[in-house]
């Protein structure tokens, strides 16, 4: 059976018949207040978090070619295109009131510019912030004027038979509703290598373009990400468990990733609420006495069963503010006040060397010259580490590494901030850049790598 991810046409005829009588016409309220069943009433609240998601990226000619150029020329029409934009279309949810949106990591990945439209037609550009290739998750940021309506997710697993309801904007047809329950659960994914056994199978009809959008439940809480559908069945579609997507957005939601404010604390669900699942050493949750196991009772006095509430809360705390956390530990009660600090300063240059084996430095107008590549965004390679991932992967110095994670080298800053997501065994695709000299010709080739960190 052959995946699809990506969109159709399809087209909905909606026939009304109408029926005039001279006697008076009741009231329609009462009807209406009928129709609005929980699922109806689940679907508007949920809508207003629902984002259309358009993207656009550069596909370069692989190789100059001055014999085609010369033909082009003497016949008199116009030179080939070096790059064509390719554009498109996708759906997502909103996470965060601050404008924080969740969607598939294939749909936004390859991008150069991605948009965001809101229910209300508003436009946004908006910025990938972090990706997770092997969970096809990733995280965009927008910058609205006023906070917006962001979903619920959902704790534990749907039921099996429960109704959930599809959104999305398959192939633009914006906000499309397909209502069904869930078929089965824990279903491995992919089909043909298999990297996940806790996928959501549904038969609420997930079009081709749906991808990234909501699967909710009757109370109009995200249970799921739309994923994928097969293209040769009827009614089988897959969803990413809200359980997967509130694990990453937990971490991705850090006060060191989001702040840039070292707490040190590492947060998942466990059987009895919020547990320390990790206490980064000479961290300020480790000098103030906190141990991994520790069961979170209150934090500044609040209870928190949602790690994701908790973590959105921590991010507008600052470097010198006291976070004071009361905890069970052992059966006793204990508390200690942790200080947040000052994130130490992260170089992109020393996390491309311990991550990958490689030692780069920005490319400069004279470096961008000399190495035959056009503009000056980038890294250029110029040394590799032996027996490295960069090495195995064939690496050598005068490559220019052109994107990182799908998203162009503008700043070293904003390239450091992404590479601290990386863990050891994840891997990182780059766009590279190698230019070759024959003769006279010279040859320049644009192509994907996949690295992976250590």
């Amino acid at each position: 059976m052959k995946m699809r991810t990506g969109f159709c046409v399809g087209t909905t005829l909606l026939l009304a018949s109408i029926s005039v009588t001279n006697s008076a016409t009741p009231n329609d309220d009462s009807s209406a207040d009928l129709a609005r069943d929980p699922v109806v009433i689940a679907v508007q609240k949920v809508l207003p978090a629902v984002v259309n998601i358009s993207t656009e990226r550069i596909v370069r000619r692989r190789f100059n070619d001055p014999f085609a150029d010369f033909y082009r020329q003497f016949f008199g029409l116009p030179p080939l295109p070096r790059s064509e934009g390719v554009q498109s279309l996708g759906s997502g949810v909103i996470v965060d009131e601050d404008g924080w949106i969740i969607t598939n990591w294939h749909v936004v990945r390859p991008a150069s510019k991605i948009t965001v439209v809101l229910s209300d037609g508003t436009k946004f550009d908006a910025r990938y912030v972090s990706g997770d290739e092997k969970n096809d998750l990733a995280l965009l940021k927008i910058q609205p004027t006023k906070p917006l309506t962001a979903v619920v997710i959902g704790e534990g697993q749907p039921l099996l038979g429960e109704t959930v309801v599809a959104i999305g904007n398959p192939f633009g047809f914006d906000h499309t509703v397909t209502r069904g329950v869930i078929s089965a659960r824990n279903r491995s994914w992919p089909l043909d290598n298999p990297q996940f056994t806790d996928v959501l199978q549904t038969d609420a009809a997930i079009n081709p373009g749906n991808s990234g959008g909501p699967l909710i439940n009757a109370r109009g809480q995200l249970v799921g990400i739309n994923m994928a559908i097969l293209s040769e069945a009827q009614g089988i579609g897959f969803a990413i468990p809200s359980s997967r997507v509130a694990n990453l957005l937990a971490a991705w939601f850090s006060p060191e990733k989001r702040a840039h404010v070292w707490l040190g604390m590492r947060f998942q669900l466990g059987a009895g609420g919020i547990v320390l699942a990790e206490v980064k050493p000479e961290s300020p949750a480790a000098k103030a006495g906190a141990r991994k196991g520790d069961e979170i009772v209150t934090v500044d006095g609040q209870r928190y069963r949602d790690v994701l509430r908790l973590e959105r809360m921590l991010v507008h705390e600052s470097a010198g503010d006291v976070v004071r956390f009361e905890v069970q530990r052992g059966g006793e009660v204990a508390s200690y006040s942790v200080t947040l600090a000052s994130l130490p300063k992260l170089s992109a240059r020393d996390l491309m060397s311990e991550r990958f084996g490689l030692e780069v430095q920005p490319l400069t107008p004279a470096l961008a010259r000399a190495a035959g590549v056009p503009g000056v965004h980038g890294l250029i390679v110029s040394s590799v580490q032996h027996g490295s991932p960069a090495d195995r992967a064939g690496f050598f110095p005068q490559i220019v590494i052109a994107q990182v994670g799908g998203e162009p080298i503008d700043s070293m800053e904003r390239l450091a901030e992404q590479l601290s997501d990386v863990e050891p065994g994840d891997r990182v695709n780059m766009s590279i850049i190698v230019v070759e000299g024959h003769g006279d010709l010279t040859v320049q080739e644009v192509g994907n790598v996949s690295l992976k960190a250590r």
